[in-house]
């Protein structure tokens, strides 16, 4: 299974926005986000490729894509609220069943990565990462919990939602894999991911999967993410300083 990413454009000049495109694989950052802070680190080149709107990969030494499907690019109107809009781009993350996020910031011309942790993890990086922004958006909440009870119940309603829309026929792809893995460990973070890449490229992907090639996918997608987690702390305590 691949890494998906999203590549976004986020505009705050008039009306606050965020263009995506999604990635279908090889979207970790030590390829797309090399190709991106290499070869589309200027505020025209990263709106460029935030409206491509499909890459099936970016070559992270060259900045060459190629896409074998042809679709718009996602715009979406944010919030006027900052908390609100960090969680409504968390949530856009999401939904393209993207591993990472990266986002383009108009206002100071940078490239940001967030991991998907979860919308709520992801949404407290972006404030962090955004927080130049504040101005540009309305006040934030006076209270913490009220923001904190905003992230929970946009969780719950995303997750809802995303459920509602995979629409898996009688013994589909989640089907076979469910049959397939049945007693593997963290069975339920596949079969979410596997429900997303079928909402986005559609049921056929995996009509000529059996059950043990259910079964490799699984083992690769676990390997994968394990090194991918363990890339991306190590990349967060270079930056920190904590390794050199």
């Amino acid at each position: 299974m691949a890494t998906r990413a999203l590549i976004g454009y986020l505009d705050t000049n008039g009306d606050l926005k965020l263009t995506s495109t999604y990635c279908h694989s090889d979207g970790y950052p030590s390829n797309l986000g090399q190709g991106l802070q290499s070869f589309y680190d200027s505020d025209a080149k990263a709106e460029e490729i935030a409206n491509v709107g499909y890459i099936s990969f970016l070559e992270g030494e060259t900045g060459e894509w190629s896409a074998k499907n042809k679709q718009k690019a996602e715009v979406n109107e944010l919030p006027d609220n900052f908390n609100e809009a960090m969680v409504e781009i968390a949530g856009i993350i999401d939904s393209f069943g993207a591993d990472y996020g990266y986002i383009w910031c108009n206002e100071n011309e940078e490239w940001i990565t967030v991991k998907n942790n979860g919308i709520r993890n992801m949404a407290e990086n972006l404030e962090m990462y955004l927080a130049h922004l504040k101005g540009k958006f309305a006040m934030m909440p006076e209270r913490p919990d009220q923001t904190n009870s905003h992230f929970v119940d946009n969780d719950e309603a995303d997750e809802d939602a995303r459920m509602n829309e995979v629409i898996i026929k009688e013994e589909g792809a989640v089907d076979k894999a469910k049959k397939a893995l049945k007693g593997k460990m963290n069975l339920d973070v596949y079969i979410k991911s596997l429900e997303n890449d079928i909402r986005l490229n559609g049921e056929e992907s995996y009509e000529d999967y059996s059950l043990e090639d259910f079964v490799e996918d699984y083992d690769n997608y676990t390997q994968n993410k394990a090194e991918l987690d363990e890339l991306f702390v190590r990349q967060m305590k270079y930056k920190a300083g904590i390794i050199k």
